[in-house]
């Protein structure tokens, strides 16, 4: 089997997904004019971790140990909070729709989680996903080529509708693969794992 692009993630339910749609057609056309290029709502999750290109031959140990992982985490209550940049503000090429744990720290476990499944398949991280990089929860909602890119600026944060606080209760881990296109990304889910289903 040939290296797949993979990453996990969290799938808000369709009603959460509903009132973030809401939300999220008044607030995407302050991006629209400047470039931005908004993804599909199939492709809204929360990132627990990116993989990379995977061997295909890998893909059932790291199905195993995230299997581990979830089993082993709590189901975790969530909610959408705030709105901002990657990587900065300056030269933003992601826009975000930040989520938040009633526990930060049992998501950010789980997150840590998920990303040393790759490792326990016996498979070294590249060098780009060793970097600590702090785990900011967050759903990527619109994106633009660095060509493209124009600063952001404080006031035109602020001219964003701000999110509804909207909550649910996370479950399950997902494993996706990323198939690249030109005209976007497709997400292909792979597996499921239900959280909270081992004894800790």
């Amino acid at each position: 089997m040939s290296a797949m692009r993979l990453f996990a993630a969290i799938r808000p339910p369709e009603e959460v997904l509903d009132e973030i749609a809401e939300w999220w057609v008044a607030a995407s056309v302050h991006l629209d004019a400047l470039g931005w290029r908004e993804l599909p709502r199939e492709n809204w999750h929360l990132t627990l971790a990116f993989y990379g290109e995977v061997p295909g031959r890998a893909l059932g140990a790291l199905a195993e140990a995230l299997e581990h992982v979830a089993g082993q985490a709590p189901l975790l209550e969530l909610m959408t909070d705030g709105i901002g940049v990657f990587p900065t503000p300056s030269k933003p090429r992601v826009f975000w729709l930040g989520v938040e744990a009633t526990r930060p720290e049992a998501l950010r476990r789980l997150a840590r989680g998920c990303m040393r499944a790759l490792e326990q398949t016996g498979k070294v991280a590249g060098k780009r996903r060793e970097k600590k990089q702090p785990f900011v929860g967050h759903m990527t909602l619109a994106r633009i080529r660095a060509e493209l890119s124009v600063p952001v600026s404080e006031a035109l944060l602020r001219e964003i509708p701000r999110p509804p606080a909207i909550a649910w209760t996370a479950d399950e881990v997902v494993l996706y693969r990323s198939h690249l296109r030109p005209e976007g990304a497709r997400y292909q889910v792979i597996e499921t794992f239900p959280m909270g289903v081992e004894v800790v």
